[in-house]
């Protein structure tokens, strides 16, 4: 009878330890939890809001809008926040990687920031985008600043599932979905419309064959080289022009002394000329 026990207890313990080895394989193969104010790699899929976050933006937001933007305690230039106040979705704000700045080949070309930004609606209308962050010194969320009803409408554009990255130096937003760039505020970036991860960066790496494309090197030259012979032109042609009528008075006048010269030395040599006879 013991037999069976002891199959049953050797069968247990080393389903325990198959267990305990396949959760330890894998959570070696999972990436690493990062500080939420870190900066790394972005997934492929718009990241998970660290639950602090999302409790600021559920029940901190509003009060600190209240408080800062809100019409109350005297002021009548505020926002006249009411029951109808509500925060949209919760978006990571992403960066362009510095591989990705410079032009190297880069797999994955955004990674995370300290911000995430929402929408924010009164009334059924759209009133800014609000933009937390975590503060590194207490290590908790804290509004960050309230931009324009405008750039909120054109942030909540992006397409359900996207990226968000914001190109602070061009002042540009983007909502990056696979290898599809879609652009939602142009800023200086010079894009349009929708495009790639690989040609947005040959735009930002080249800045000047996309944003100020002057003439080439062939054409400024050729245009000095004509300038130049047209001013060699008109300053040996129109000189000539100018001296010609005066060669030839100069020519007459020459003609007119010698013939003269010549009387004077012919009267000089007839005593008869002069004389008179």
């Amino acid at each position: 009878m013991r037999v069976p026990m002891l199959v049953s207890t050797l069968a247990v313990s080393a389903a325990t330890v198959l267990s305990l080895l396949t959760g330890t394989a894998a959570s070696a193969v999972q990436p690493p939890v990062v500080h939420a104010s870190g900066v790394q790699p972005s997934a492929t899929k718009p990241p998970v809001t660290p639950q602090p976050v999302a409790a600021y933006f559920a029940d901190g937001l509003i009060p600190r809008l209240i408080d800062l933007y809100g019409s109350g305690n005297g002021v009548t230039t505020g926002i006249d926040f009411d029951a109808t106040t509500l925060v949209g979705p919760i978006s990571r704000v992403m960066e362009w990687t510095p591989d990705f700045l410079a032009g190297h080949p880069s797999s994955d070309p955004t990674r995370l920031t300290n911000n995430w930004v929402a929408p924010v609606s009164l009334r059924g209308d759209l009133i800014g985008l609000a933009t937390v962050w975590i503060n590194p010194a207490d290590d908790q969320p804290e509004l960050a600043s309230f931009d324009s009803a405008a750039l909120a409408q054109k942030v909540a554009a992006a397409p359900r599932g996207s990226i968000l990255v914001h190109d602070p130096p061009r002042n540009a937003w983007f909502a990056l979905s696979e290898d599809s760039l879609i652009p939602l505020v142009r800023g200086t970036s010079t894009v349009s419309s929708p495009t790639t991860p690989e040609a947005y960066q040959q735009i930002i790496a080249n800045p000047t064959s996309e944003v100020t494309r002057g003439p080439s090197g062939v054409a400024i030259a050729a245009l000095v080289l004509g300038i130049v012979i047209l001013g060699v032109a008109v300053f040996v042609l129109l000189p000539i022009r100018k001296r010609t009528p005066r060669a030839r008075d100069n020519e007459g006048e020459d003609e007119f002394g010698e013939d003269a010269e010549g009387d004077d030395a012919g009267a000089a040599g007839d005593p008869d000329a002069a004389s008179g006879s």
